[in-house]
């Protein structure tokens, strides 16, 4: 059917220019969502359990089957979902290639870039719906297809355009594209023919559906680069490097250009002229990529595969036929299709080692990508302002540019109804409707005006099929933009009488009956133009004879102005030096001013700082004055507590001298009581005082008095608070001895082989009543140690024995001292003093020990849940 079109005036079309994408800011253009589309693969058997069903074109119904995890525990319903278009399982290809992919086409010819990744399980139906097979083709061959046809007619020569390795490119020269040519017709030669026998794995261009698009800028020159990347393991690689069999692919880094554009420092982009040469080298890919088999799939992808096609279109010059040589021309758009790693639990793969490790460096991407998208939708939609975690994985470091406003994203979540799947396609579809909530911001288009006339293209082709069909009689003289020689007249011929033709020209194509028609009526004006010309030329050499004698005129003229202007130069010069004097004498008089005016501030400035400084000092003696005041206070109230404590301590030593003295006067009374008893024969009592003792155990060892004191002596009454044995114990000699020894915490060694030791026994630096109590000691030894009279160490050894009391705690009563000494042998030992009681044996040549058998006691008062106790002097 053929397509009517509706002749309209002729008008002047505003010039149009090449469009840049750049990321923007969500405040220029607006923002628009992530597109997000849900295609639901059929179940492999009919004989399934299903537990999706689509309810209308954008409505999917997730139901928990009775397999599901959660099912009994967290009471598991049917879920809603809703997206862009919802897909089922008789959609084909094509349809989805028109509403998903076919718009992002669109803009990349437009000058924009775009994202288009598909999301699921394992075996969902990702690869199916990028790539397809044999029978039905996929997005990507299909984007490729409606490319190609559409800048069929437009594509610039091979090497036109050249990367610069830097996310750039550059235009050459024909000179250089010869060489470049030249260049690879000998690699060619050198190298072996690439083999065409590939195992076919898309479909060919042939299709039966037109892809065509329309609205390309007619006036600019295209060229498409595809690269084609993996990310394995958090690493990309180059699917299409050069490499020999035995070198492995090498990761690339991925980094930011000049413009900020993330993108595969050092990847291979290669320049394809058709559709047939971007399969060829997607087969290359695809021989190369990571792929593995699992319970879920017998092909699965283990990596992110990410192919690329970019455009690069820059607009042709006034003739229309070569490419305007200006870098800052180019227009670089580029289209990325991902097909993502399939999301899967090792618990239902099985995978175990490489497998195993795969899966996770899948799922943490995976994940990444998720965060990424929730700190997106939460900075949008409560302006928290947190750091996006891009760099966590090298597919969102990769995006982060479509993510921040760089083209349009979308996203094809594949599902497979199977009611095994239930717990992964759940998280598959809270992760899409998630993503939808994210707002991705429009890109700015930056129009760059070239001031070229829009339509020189086709005006071009016009013009020439117009010359050929004008003969012989003017083909040699009618070139565009060439000056000739006919009939000794100079004939220059432009495209704009080209221009001045009907609107429709720029729509319509070579070959049809309406261009043949053009090119006669073309030819007709040509032929009544150059007529024209030849009139035009004649009064145009009248009107130069008539311009020239103007001209002669105004030079006269202009010698008399410039004379009468020199005379009042000078004038004006005489003026102006009076003023430069006076204003000279102005600037003197108002730098005095000024230098007035600053001393007086700094005069100023200095009485300030004066007032201040006096201030300051006013302060610290009325400080001064007040601490002084505070510390003759400080030292009165001191001196009157200290005058206090002494008085109080002063008076306590009177009370104990005279508590001393009343004592021994006490003792002394008692003593000749007792001997005037004796003498006149009264019963003798038991002294209380341990003097009054001692004499008493003299006089009853005489014989006289022994008999008196045994038969006249009564016992004598305990003193109050003094612990009395009890009679009654007797411990038991099998258990054996139990040493208590009390020393001190950091004791001095005693520097000879005399030391004390005991079969069973317990040593304390600190005692207590549980010690003698608790512990069942028998044994008590207290180890003192002090400087003699002539500076040498001086250990001393109490021992006594512990013997329970009547009020149920224990006393110590000691029965043998041991005194242990250290002398120098070059040294002349002391003269030791001999003690009346007992007789000191003869010291060894280093050490000298002395035992003294005396009896004291030490009691001990101690009972259950009390702490008192009491240590009677020896």
């Amino acid at each position: 059917m053929k397509t009517m079109r509706q002749k309209t005036p002729l008008k002047v079309a505003a010039p149009r220019s090449v469009v840049k994408s750049r990321g923007i800011s969500g405040n220029s253009l607006g923002k628009d969502p992530v597109q997000v589309y849900c295609r639901v693969r059929p179940p492999p058997c009919e004989s399934d359990l299903t537990c999706l069903r689509v309810t209308d074109p954008h409505t999917v119904v997730l139901t928990p089957p009775e397999i599901a995890i959660n099912y009994k525990v967290a009471n598991l319903k049917d879920t809603q979902y809703i997206f862009k278009r919802v897909f089922d399982d008789s959609v084909r290809q094509h349809e989805v290639y028109v509403t998903v992919a076919q718009p992002l086409v669109e803009s990349l010819i437009r000058g924009r870039n775009g994202l288009l990744f598909t999301y699921g399980v394992t075996g969902s139906g990702k690869t199916y719906t990028m790539t397809g097979d044999l029978q039905h083709r996929g997005i990507m061959p299909r984007c490729l297809d409606a490319l190609f046809r559409t800048i069929a007619d437009y594509q610039a020569k091979k090497y036109t355009f050249k990367s610069d390795r830097l996310n750039g490119f550059d235009i050459l020269s024909e000179a250089e594209v010869l060489l470049e040519r030249q260049a690879e017709l000998n690699a060619k030669l050198t190298k072996t023919s690439r083999k065409k026998d590939l195992d076919q794995e898309v479909a060919s261009q042939a299709s039966v559906e037109p892809s065509e698009i329309s609205g390309i800028e007619e006036d600019n020159i295209y060229a498409v680069f595809i690269n084609y990347v993996e990310v394995y393991n958090n690493s990309v690689y180059d699917l299409l490097e050069e490499t020999t069999i035995q070198k492995t692919l090498q990761s690339k880094m991925v980094r930011e250009d000049a413009q900020h554009n993330m993108f595969v420092h050092g990847v291979t982009e290669v320049e394809v002229k058709s559709v047939d040469e971007a399969l060829e080298l997607f087969q290359i890919g695809q021989k190369r990529k990571r792929m593995g088999h699992t319970i879920l799939n017998a092909e699965s992808s283990r990596s992110h595969s990410v192919f690329t096609i970019r455009l690069v279109q820059a607009p042709v010059d006034m003739q229309g036929e070569h490419v305007v040589q200006d870098r800052n021309a180019i227009t670089v758009s580029q289209l990325s299709l991902v097909d993502l790693a399939g999301s899967e639990r090792t618990n239902r793969t099985g995978n175990t080692g490489q497998r195993l490790r795969e899966a996770g460096n899948i799922n943490n991407s995976l994940m990444t990508l998720r965060t990424c998208m929730e700190i997106l939708r939460e900075n949008q939609q409560t302006n928290a302002g947190k750091k996006v975690p891009y760099r966590d994985s090298k597919i969102t470091h990769l995006f982060k540019n479509y993510f921040d406003g760089e083209g349009q994203v979308r996203m094809i979540v594949c599902v497979n109804p199977r009611a095994e799947d239930y717990d992964e396609t759940a998280q598959v579809m809270k992760f899409a409707e998630m993503t939808q909530d994210v707002q991705i911001a429009r890109p700015t288009p930056m129009k760059l005006d070239m001031g070229l006339t829009p339509g020189r293209r086709k005006a071009n082709q016009l013009f020439k099929l117009a010359v050929g069909e004008m003969g012989d009689r003017y083909a040699p003289h009618l070139t565009p933009h060439v000056t000739t020689e006919a009939n000794t007249e100079r004939m220059d011929f432009d495209l704009g009488l080209v221009y001045s033709l009907e609107p429709f020209v720029a729509d319509m194509k070579l070959g049809t009956p309406e261009s043949d028609e053009l090119v006669r009526r073309l030819t007709e004006v040509l032929e009544l133009r150059i007529q024209k010309r030849r009139l035009l030329g004649d009064d145009l050499s009248g009107r130069m004879n008539r311009f020239r004698m103007s001209l002669h005129k105004l030079e006269s003229e202009n010698l008399s102005l410039r004379t009468e202007n020199t005379s009042l130069k000078a004038v004006v010069g005489q003026t102006k030096q009076k003023i430069t004097a006076l204003e000279n004498k102005i600037v003197v008089h108002e730098g005095s001013i000024d230098e007035l005016n600053r001393r007086n501030r700094q005069l100023e400035e200095r009485v300030r700082l004066l007032q201040t400084e006096l201030n300051q000092k006013t302060q610290l003696v009325s400080q001064k004055e007040l601490e002084k005041e505070r510390q003759r206070k400080k030292f009165t109230s001191k001196f009157a507590v200290e005058s206090q404590k002494m008085s109080r301590e002063h008076n306590l030593k009177l009370m104990e001298e005279k508590n001393k003295m009343e004592d021994k006067m006490r003792d002394k009374e008692e003593r000749l009581r007792l001997v005037s008893e004796i003498v006149q024969g009264a019963p003798i009592p038991r002294p209380r005082s341990s003097s009054v003792d001692k004499d008493f155990l003299k006089i009853e060892s005489t014989p006289n008095v022994k008999s008196l004191v045994s038969v006249y002596g009564t016992p004598r009454p305990s003193r109050p608070g003094t612990a009395v044995s009890n009679t009654r114990h007797r411990r038991s000699r099998s258990t054996g001895e139990r040493w208590l020894e009390h020393r001190a915490a950091n004791p001095v060694p005693l520097g000879t082989i005399l030391q004390p030791y005991y079969t069973n026994s317990k040593s304390v630096t600190k005692l207590t009543d549980k010690d003698v109590i608790a512990q069942k000691a028998t044994k008590y030894c207290l180890i003192s140690q002090d400087a003699d009279t002539d500076g040498e160490l001086e250990t001393k050894l109490y021992k006594g024995n512990v013997i329970p009391t009547s009020g149920g705690g224990a006393q110590v009563v000691f029965n043998d001292v041991e005194c242990l000494k250290q002398y120098s042998p070059t040294k002349t030992p002391p003269s030791r003093k001999r003690s009346s009681n007992f007789v000191t044996p003869s010291a060894p040549p280093l050490s000298e020990i002395q035992n003294t058998n005396s009896k004291c006691s030490m009691a001990i008062e101690g009972h259950v849940g009390a702490g008192n106790s009491k240590r009677s002097k020896p």
